[in-house]
């Protein structure tokens, strides 16, 4: 049975209304600058702000009234975004951008997992700044074991998200804002997170083998092993006990000048990670792998480091003032006298004979 072609059904589809609306928003923006020859008065951009947000009003009003169904409605979205991020650009006034962004925020939240992760791909693959969208998804708990490998969000705001199980590998996450946010057993393995900010984040279990941590702020995040069963990524020893654990991997990542002041890294692996000039001020590295770790010029200033390893690791020039290194393994490892005599307690310390 044919169905019949209906000239209001395509005029009132929403796909249509969120293109018209764009348009007629990114016209009244022309026709402005055009009358008021370059130098457009307060009162016309307050005019093509409320332009803006009627083009993000109608556009939401259609997909809430109608049937959110797969494509569709995520397809509308992003032509929303898109017009919206254009006439900001347009504009080029901070206010408006940041009036856009809350009107946005409010249309996304909503939004399914599976509809986030679409957006933040279309944004990732248009070259678009993900940091336009960052608002709406602070908070955000939609995004649990999301497939994001290789996706580009640099400064975006993920700020308090629940990002457990994410995979984040090969990502673009330089200057991101991931502060207080949970990515339990989260993979950023080879991810670029140079310069994140990752304050009080759940990094338990995480995996950032290779990852580019240069500058990062990781101060009080929690790295800290956890007793697993049949999920344990490794099996950690703590004095002559073996048991299936859950650990953070950092080997070979880059810390460079990163903060780790009072991180909790008990038995974490940083095997072979470049921790130049990192500062580890209080942090607590019980029982971590840190073997063959480059710590020079690391503040280590009362650090715990029980039963630690240590061996080949290079602390030339590294702070070791009040650090506590009870049954560490520090054989082959560069660390002088003097330092030594800096340190609150070495108790059963292995040294070279």
């Amino acid at each position: 049975m044919k169905r019949s072609f209906s000239v209001s059904r395509v005029v009132f589809h929403p796909s249509t209304l969120a293109v018209f609306s764009g348009l007629l928003g990114a016209l009244i923006g022309f026709l402005l600058n055009l009358a008021s020859g370059g130098k457009t008065s307060q009162l016309l951009w307050i005019a093509l702000i409320f332009a803006i947000l009627f083009s993000l009003s109608i556009t939401a009003w259609q997909g809430y009234t109608q049937e959110k169904t797969g494509k569709q409605w995520v397809m509308m979205l992003q032509e929303m975004v898109f017009q919206t991020y254009f006439l900001t650009v347009l504009a080029d006034k901070p206010e408006i951008s940041q009036m856009a962004q809350q009107r946005l925020g409010q249309v996304l939240k909503p939004l399914t997992g599976e509809q986030q992760v679409s957006m933040l791909k279309f944004f990732s693959h248009n070259g678009l700044p993900a940091t336009f969208i960052g608002d709406a998804l602070q908070g955000n708990a939609g995004l649990v074991g999301a497939d994001l490998q290789q996706i580009e969000l640099p400064q975006i705001h993920l700020e308090q998200a629940n990002l457990s199980r994410v995979n984040f590998r090969e990502a673009n996450l330089r200057e991101a804002n991931l502060s207080e946010t949970t990515l339990y057993r989260a993979d950023l393995s080879g991810a670029n997170l140079s310069q994140a900010s990752l304050t009080r984040t759940d990094l338990r279990g995480v995996n950032l083998r290779g990852a580019n941590l240069t500058g990062a702020d990781l101060s009080e995040s929690r790295m800290a092993v956890a007793k697993a069963g049949r999920d344990a990524s490794s099996v950690l020893q703590v004095g002559a006990f073996l048991y299936p654990a859950l650990r953070a991997n950092l080997s070979h990542a880059l810390l460079s000048q990163a903060k780790l002041r009072e991180a909790n890294l008990v038995g974490a692996d940083l095997g072979e990670a470049q921790l130049q000039g990192v500062d580890l001020t209080k942090a607590n590295l019980s029982y971590a792998n840190l073997q063959g770790v480059d710590l020079t010029g690391a503040t280590l200033t009362e650090a715990a480091l029980i039963g630690a390893n240590l061996q080949g690791a290079d602390l030339t020039g590294a702070t070791l003032t009040w650090a506590v290194l009870d049954e560490a393994d520090v054989r082959a490892a560069k660390v002088s006298e003097e330092q030594w005599q800096t340190v609150v307690s070495g108790k059963n310390v292995k040294r070279e004979p």
